[in-house]
């Protein structure tokens, strides 16, 4: 699969402040303990933020499963990349969806734009670091947002009977 021309022309992009910020972003655990860190700040209190999550690691699992279903090669197998090519595939972008979810779960805090901002900033990374096409960040960026309100609502529809088994660590 070659990229499409705008991932080709973001890839193609070399500014040295925004290729350090990706690879810093790149790394899964800091990636991972960035998402938690967020998570801390914007939510107080506890309940909420194990709900906040649990939500965002089970929408990764999603992701993963997907890529694992769809396997669609990565762009960097056939063009060069800033970081070497990751071995695993490249639909949906699982730090996009991430990265979406958590900002659609924080979209009624007071710096809303900036979850949003720091979402799409983290999607331009991955196209920027050849590692993903637009594709890929679109999916991951609508599987995040979807799946995050689908979690949402189906929480608040559950009957009492079963979130109180719950309830110690999300209510």
């Amino acid at each position: 699969m070659y990229p499409d021309p705008v991932a080709q022309a973001v890839s193609a992009l070399n500014i040295p402040i925004i290729t350090a910020i990706s690879l810093i972003i790149d790394n899964d655990i800091i990636f991972s303990l960035l998402i938690i860190g967020l998570s801390f700040i914007a939510v107080k209190e506890w309940k909420r933020r194990n709900l906040l999550i649990l939500t965002l690691m089970f929408l990764f699992l999603v992701g993963f499963g997907i890529k694992l279903a769809v396997q669609e090669s990565r762009p960097c197998t056939e063009v060069i990349s800033k970081i070497s090519c990751p071995n695993d595939y490249s639909f949906p972008s699982t730090h996009t969806l991430v990265a979406f979810a958590l900002a659609t779960a924080l979209w009624k805090k007071p710096y809303r734009w900036l979850y949003v901002l720091f979402a799409a900033f983290v999607a331009f990374t991955r196209v920027y670091l050849g590692v993903h096409v637009l594709m890929d960040v679109i999916g991951g960026a609508l599987l995040g947002i979807f799946g995050c309100l689908a979690i949402m609502m189906i929480w608040e529809k559950l009957p009492p009977k079963i979130k109180d088994p719950l309830a110690f660590i999300v209510e």
